[in-house]
Protein backbone atom coordinates (compact mmCIF):
# COMPACT_ATOMS: atom_id res chain seq x y z
CA UNK A 1 0.00 0.00 0.00
CA UNK A 2 1.37 3.44 -0.98
CA UNK A 3 0.60 6.85 0.52
CA UNK A 4 -0.57 7.91 -2.95
CA UNK A 5 -3.35 5.30 -2.84
CA UNK A 6 -4.55 6.78 0.43
CA UNK A 7 -4.55 10.27 -1.04
CA UNK A 8 -6.35 9.16 -4.19
CA UNK A 9 -9.09 7.46 -2.16
CA UNK A 10 -9.41 10.52 0.09
CA UNK A 11 -9.73 12.88 -2.88
CA UNK A 12 -12.18 10.60 -4.71
CA UNK A 13 -14.47 10.79 -1.68
CA UNK A 14 -13.82 14.49 -1.00
CA UNK A 15 -14.63 15.45 -4.61
CA UNK A 16 -17.30 12.74 -5.02
CA UNK A 17 -15.72 11.94 -8.37
CA UNK A 18 -13.12 9.50 -9.70
CA UNK A 19 -12.42 11.73 -12.71
CA UNK A 20 -11.86 14.93 -10.69
CA UNK A 21 -9.56 13.12 -8.25
CA UNK A 22 -7.69 11.55 -11.18
CA UNK A 23 -7.11 14.99 -12.72
CA UNK A 24 -5.77 16.32 -9.44
CA UNK A 25 -3.26 13.47 -9.24
CA UNK A 26 -2.30 13.55 -12.93
CA UNK A 27 -3.63 10.08 -13.73
CA UNK A 28 -6.43 8.55 -15.77
CA UNK A 29 -9.82 7.78 -14.26
CA UNK A 30 -9.09 4.09 -14.74
CA UNK A 31 -5.83 4.41 -12.80
CA UNK A 32 -7.63 6.18 -9.95
CA UNK A 33 -10.22 3.39 -9.83
CA UNK A 34 -7.48 0.76 -9.78
CA UNK A 35 -5.68 2.62 -6.99
CA UNK A 36 -8.81 2.47 -4.82
CA UNK A 37 -9.28 -1.19 -5.76
CA UNK A 38 -5.71 -1.98 -4.59
CA UNK A 39 -6.46 -0.24 -1.29
CA UNK A 40 -9.64 -2.29 -0.87
CA UNK A 41 -7.67 -5.48 -1.60
CA UNK A 42 -5.09 -4.51 1.01
CA UNK A 43 -7.80 -3.87 3.63
CA UNK A 44 -9.91 -6.85 2.54
CA UNK A 45 -13.06 -4.70 2.63
CA UNK A 46 -15.07 -2.76 0.09
CA UNK A 47 -14.79 0.97 0.70
CA UNK A 48 -16.95 2.28 -2.14
CA UNK A 49 -20.18 0.86 -3.51
CA UNK A 50 -19.76 1.46 -7.25
CA UNK A 51 -23.09 -0.18 -8.13
CA UNK A 52 -24.92 3.03 -7.26
CA UNK A 53 -24.83 6.28 -9.21
CA UNK A 54 -23.43 8.40 -7.78
CA UNK A 55 -21.27 6.01 -5.79
CA UNK A 56 -21.71 5.78 -2.01
CA UNK A 57 -19.34 4.88 0.78
CA UNK A 58 -19.82 1.65 2.66
CA UNK A 59 -19.84 1.82 6.45
CA UNK A 60 -16.21 0.68 6.41
CA UNK A 61 -15.39 3.27 3.76
CA UNK A 62 -16.90 6.08 5.81
CA UNK A 63 -14.97 5.00 8.91
CA UNK A 64 -11.73 4.79 6.95
CA UNK A 65 -12.29 8.18 5.30
CA UNK A 66 -13.10 9.89 8.62
CA UNK A 67 -9.91 8.59 10.20
CA UNK A 68 -7.74 9.08 7.14
CA UNK A 69 -8.00 12.86 7.04
CA UNK A 70 -6.07 13.31 10.26
CA UNK A 71 -3.44 10.77 9.19
CA UNK A 72 -2.82 12.54 5.88
CA UNK A 73 -2.63 15.94 7.56
CA UNK A 74 -0.07 14.61 10.02
CA UNK A 75 1.92 13.10 7.16
CA UNK A 76 1.89 16.35 5.15
CA UNK A 77 2.89 18.32 8.24
CA UNK A 78 5.81 15.95 8.86
CA UNK A 79 6.92 16.23 5.23
CA UNK A 80 6.85 20.02 5.51
CA UNK A 81 8.96 19.99 8.67
CA UNK A 82 11.54 17.62 7.23
CA UNK A 83 11.83 19.44 3.92
CA UNK A 84 12.19 22.82 5.59
CA UNK A 85 14.46 21.63 8.37
CA UNK A 86 12.15 23.20 10.92
CA UNK A 87 12.41 26.66 9.33
CA UNK A 88 9.45 28.52 7.85
CA UNK A 89 11.01 29.58 4.58
CA UNK A 90 10.25 29.10 0.94
CA UNK A 91 6.92 28.74 -0.85
CA UNK A 92 3.85 27.70 1.11
CA UNK A 93 2.14 24.69 -0.44
CA UNK A 94 -0.53 22.26 0.69
CA UNK A 95 -4.28 22.15 1.18
CA UNK A 96 -6.28 23.80 3.97
CA UNK A 97 -9.84 22.70 4.79
CA UNK A 98 -12.11 24.64 7.14
CA UNK A 99 -15.56 23.81 8.51
CA UNK A 100 -17.73 26.73 9.53
CA UNK A 101 -21.18 27.50 10.84
CA UNK A 102 -23.31 29.03 8.10
CA UNK A 103 -23.31 32.62 9.32
CA UNK A 104 -19.52 32.82 9.66
CA UNK A 105 -18.97 30.95 6.42
CA UNK A 106 -21.15 33.33 4.45
CA UNK A 107 -19.93 36.51 6.14
CA UNK A 108 -16.19 35.97 6.58
CA UNK A 109 -14.74 32.98 4.76
CA UNK A 110 -15.05 34.17 1.12
CA UNK A 111 -12.87 37.21 1.86
CA UNK A 112 -10.41 35.18 3.97
CA UNK A 113 -10.20 32.58 1.18
CA UNK A 114 -9.46 35.28 -1.39
CA UNK A 115 -6.75 36.83 0.79
CA UNK A 116 -5.19 33.43 1.53
CA UNK A 117 -5.04 32.36 -2.11
CA UNK A 118 -3.61 35.73 -3.12
CA UNK A 119 -0.91 35.55 -0.42
CA UNK A 120 -0.10 31.85 -0.99
CA UNK A 121 -0.85 31.00 -4.64
CA UNK A 122 0.76 27.56 -4.43
CA UNK A 123 -1.59 26.48 -1.61
CA UNK A 124 -5.25 25.55 -1.96
CA UNK A 125 -8.22 26.25 0.29
CA UNK A 126 -11.64 24.66 0.69
CA UNK A 127 -14.44 25.05 3.21
CA UNK A 128 -17.65 23.34 4.27
CA UNK A 129 -20.69 24.89 5.94
CA UNK A 130 -22.45 22.94 8.68
CA UNK A 131 -24.38 23.20 11.92
CA UNK A 132 -22.28 23.76 15.06
CA UNK A 133 -22.35 20.15 16.29
CA UNK A 134 -21.23 18.95 12.87
CA UNK A 135 -18.37 21.46 12.81
CA UNK A 136 -17.15 20.12 16.16
CA UNK A 137 -17.45 16.54 14.89
CA UNK A 138 -15.41 17.23 11.75
CA UNK A 139 -12.65 18.90 13.75
CA UNK A 140 -12.57 16.08 16.30
CA UNK A 141 -12.35 13.46 13.54
CA UNK A 142 -9.62 15.36 11.73
CA UNK A 143 -11.50 15.76 8.45
CA UNK A 144 -10.78 19.52 8.53
CA UNK A 145 -7.90 21.63 9.79
CA UNK A 146 -10.03 24.19 11.61
CA UNK A 147 -13.57 24.91 12.67
CA UNK A 148 -15.11 28.38 12.88
CA UNK A 149 -17.93 28.65 15.42
CA UNK A 150 -19.81 31.16 17.54
CA UNK A 151 -19.82 30.91 21.35
CA UNK A 152 -16.81 28.53 21.22
CA UNK A 153 -16.30 26.02 24.02
CA UNK A 154 -13.22 27.38 25.80
CA UNK A 155 -12.94 24.29 28.03
CA UNK A 156 -13.25 21.52 25.45
CA UNK A 157 -11.21 18.47 26.57
CA UNK A 158 -9.68 17.63 23.18
CA UNK A 159 -9.91 20.83 21.14
CA UNK A 160 -7.88 24.01 21.32
CA UNK A 161 -9.98 27.17 21.06
CA UNK A 162 -8.71 30.55 19.91
CA UNK A 163 -11.07 33.47 20.49
CA UNK A 164 -11.13 35.47 17.27
CA UNK A 165 -13.41 38.46 17.73
CA UNK A 166 -16.58 39.73 19.35
CA UNK A 167 -19.15 40.41 16.65
CA UNK A 168 -21.61 43.26 17.32
CA UNK A 169 -25.30 42.36 17.23
CA UNK A 170 -28.15 44.70 16.41
CA UNK A 171 -31.86 44.95 17.06
CA UNK A 172 -33.51 45.23 13.63
CA UNK A 173 -36.99 45.39 12.17
CA UNK A 174 -38.84 46.20 8.99
CA UNK A 175 -39.03 49.97 8.31
CA UNK A 176 -42.81 49.49 8.55
CA UNK A 177 -42.60 48.33 12.16
CA UNK A 178 -44.06 50.82 14.67
CA UNK A 179 -40.76 51.02 16.59
CA UNK A 180 -38.77 51.94 13.49
CA UNK A 181 -39.78 55.61 13.64
CA UNK A 182 -39.57 56.12 17.41
CA UNK A 183 -35.87 56.98 17.64
CA UNK A 184 -33.72 55.71 20.50
CA UNK A 185 -35.77 53.58 22.89
CA UNK A 186 -35.67 52.80 26.57
CA UNK A 187 -35.56 49.08 27.43
CA UNK A 188 -39.11 49.24 28.77
CA UNK A 189 -40.36 50.16 25.30
CA UNK A 190 -39.55 46.59 24.23
CA UNK A 191 -41.83 44.96 26.80
CA UNK A 192 -44.33 42.64 25.09
CA UNK A 193 -43.07 43.66 21.63
CA UNK A 194 -43.22 40.75 19.20
CA UNK A 195 -39.80 39.05 18.87
CA UNK A 196 -38.64 36.82 16.03
CA UNK A 197 -36.52 34.54 18.17
CA UNK A 198 -33.94 31.85 17.67
CA UNK A 199 -34.83 28.35 18.85
CA UNK A 200 -34.57 28.02 22.62
CA UNK A 201 -31.87 25.32 22.42
CA UNK A 202 -29.43 27.63 20.61
CA UNK A 203 -26.75 29.46 22.56
CA UNK A 204 -27.45 32.74 20.77
CA UNK A 205 -31.07 32.65 22.02
CA UNK A 206 -29.96 31.92 25.57
CA UNK A 207 -27.57 34.87 25.56
CA UNK A 208 -30.24 37.22 24.15
CA UNK A 209 -32.69 36.07 26.85
CA UNK A 210 -30.04 36.67 29.51
CA UNK A 211 -29.45 40.24 28.28
CA UNK A 212 -33.19 40.98 28.30
CA UNK A 213 -33.60 39.57 31.81
CA UNK A 214 -30.76 41.80 33.00
CA UNK A 215 -32.80 44.79 31.78
CA UNK A 216 -36.00 43.37 33.31
CA UNK A 217 -37.58 43.19 29.85
CA UNK A 218 -40.03 40.49 28.73
CA UNK A 219 -40.69 40.33 25.00
CA UNK A 220 -43.44 38.36 23.29
CA UNK A 221 -42.01 35.55 21.13
CA UNK A 222 -44.01 35.34 17.91
CA UNK A 223 -41.96 32.60 16.25
CA UNK A 224 -38.86 30.51 16.97
CA UNK A 225 -36.47 29.67 14.14
CA UNK A 226 -33.20 27.77 13.99
CA UNK A 227 -31.06 29.84 11.61
CA UNK A 228 -30.11 33.43 10.89
CA UNK A 229 -31.56 33.56 7.36
CA UNK A 230 -35.00 32.49 8.56
CA UNK A 231 -34.96 34.99 11.44
CA UNK A 232 -33.89 37.74 9.06
CA UNK A 233 -36.62 36.91 6.52
CA UNK A 234 -39.31 36.85 9.22
CA UNK A 235 -38.20 40.28 10.44
CA UNK A 236 -38.29 41.66 6.90
CA UNK A 237 -41.90 40.60 6.39
CA UNK A 238 -42.77 42.50 9.58
CA UNK A 239 -43.38 39.58 11.93
CA UNK A 240 -41.51 41.41 14.67
CA UNK A 241 -38.13 42.70 15.74
CA UNK A 242 -35.03 40.49 15.84
CA UNK A 243 -31.55 40.43 17.33
CA UNK A 244 -29.03 39.54 14.61
CA UNK A 245 -25.26 39.75 14.07
CA UNK A 246 -24.72 43.13 12.40
CA UNK A 247 -22.61 41.82 9.54
CA UNK A 248 -25.33 39.35 8.51
CA UNK A 249 -27.82 42.17 7.93
CA UNK A 250 -25.41 44.70 6.37
CA UNK A 251 -26.90 44.33 2.88
CA UNK A 252 -30.48 44.60 4.14
CA UNK A 253 -29.67 47.74 6.12
CA UNK A 254 -28.13 49.34 3.03
CA UNK A 255 -31.05 48.26 0.83
CA UNK A 256 -33.58 49.53 3.35
CA UNK A 257 -35.44 46.26 3.84
CA UNK A 258 -34.39 46.34 7.51
CA UNK A 259 -33.65 49.21 9.84
CA UNK A 260 -31.61 49.27 13.04
CA UNK A 261 -33.36 50.13 16.32
CA UNK A 262 -31.26 51.78 19.02
CA UNK A 263 -32.07 50.87 22.62
CA UNK A 264 -30.41 52.04 25.82
CA UNK A 265 -28.55 49.31 27.68
CA UNK A 266 -28.53 46.82 24.80
CA UNK A 267 -24.93 46.21 23.74
CA UNK A 268 -24.93 42.61 22.56
CA UNK A 269 -21.96 40.84 21.01
CA UNK A 270 -21.42 37.31 19.75
CA UNK A 271 -18.00 35.71 20.41
CA UNK A 272 -16.49 33.93 17.41
CA UNK A 273 -13.67 31.44 17.64
CA UNK A 274 -11.40 29.02 15.82
CA UNK A 275 -11.24 25.41 17.02
CA UNK A 276 -8.62 22.77 16.19
CA UNK A 277 -7.41 19.45 17.56
CA UNK A 278 -4.82 19.63 20.31
CA UNK A 279 -3.01 16.45 19.28
CA UNK A 280 -2.43 17.24 15.60
CA UNK A 281 0.46 19.31 14.28
CA UNK A 282 -0.58 21.93 11.77
CA UNK A 283 0.86 21.89 8.28
CA UNK A 284 2.71 24.98 7.09
CA UNK A 285 -0.29 25.93 4.94
CA UNK A 286 -2.61 25.60 7.94
CA UNK A 287 -0.31 27.72 10.11
CA UNK A 288 -0.22 30.35 7.38
CA UNK A 289 -4.02 30.45 7.24
CA UNK A 290 -4.27 30.74 11.02
CA UNK A 291 -1.79 33.64 11.00
CA UNK A 292 -3.83 35.38 8.30
CA UNK A 293 -7.08 34.92 10.23
CA UNK A 294 -5.64 36.31 13.45
CA UNK A 295 -4.30 39.36 11.58
CA UNK A 296 -7.84 40.05 10.38
CA UNK A 297 -9.67 40.34 13.68
CA UNK A 298 -10.95 43.83 12.86
CA UNK A 299 -13.78 43.74 10.36
CA UNK A 300 -15.76 46.40 8.51
CA UNK A 301 -19.29 45.96 9.88
CA UNK A 302 -20.78 47.48 6.73
CA UNK A 303 -19.77 44.36 4.84
CA UNK A 304 -16.60 45.66 3.22
CA UNK A 305 -14.26 43.09 4.70
CA UNK A 306 -11.28 43.59 7.00
CA UNK A 307 -10.42 47.17 7.87
CA UNK A 308 -6.91 46.33 9.00
CA UNK A 309 -4.40 43.51 8.75
CA UNK A 310 -2.89 44.38 12.13
CA UNK A 311 -3.79 42.32 15.20
CA UNK A 312 -6.52 43.97 17.25
CA UNK A 313 -7.14 43.91 20.98
CA UNK A 314 -10.55 42.32 21.46
CA UNK A 315 -13.03 44.21 23.61
CA UNK A 316 -14.59 42.60 26.64
CA UNK A 317 -17.74 40.60 25.85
Amino acid sequence: MHIRSLKVFYDVVRKRSFSLAANEHGMTQSAASQSVQHLEDFLSVRLIDRSKRPFVLTAEGQKFYDGLAGVLRQFDSLVDEVRLGGHDSGEVTGHVVVASIYSMGLSYIPILKEKFERAFPAATFAYQLAHPNEVYRMVEQGTVDFGMVSYPDLNHPTLQTTLWRYEPMSLVASPRHRLASMGRLSPQALSQVGLVAFASNLRIRQEIDKALRALDVTMRVVVELDNIDSVKHAAIVNSGVAFLPRLTVANELVAGSLTMIECDGLDLTRPLGIIQRRDVSMSRAARSFMDLVMKNRVWDEDGGGPESTEPAQLPAP
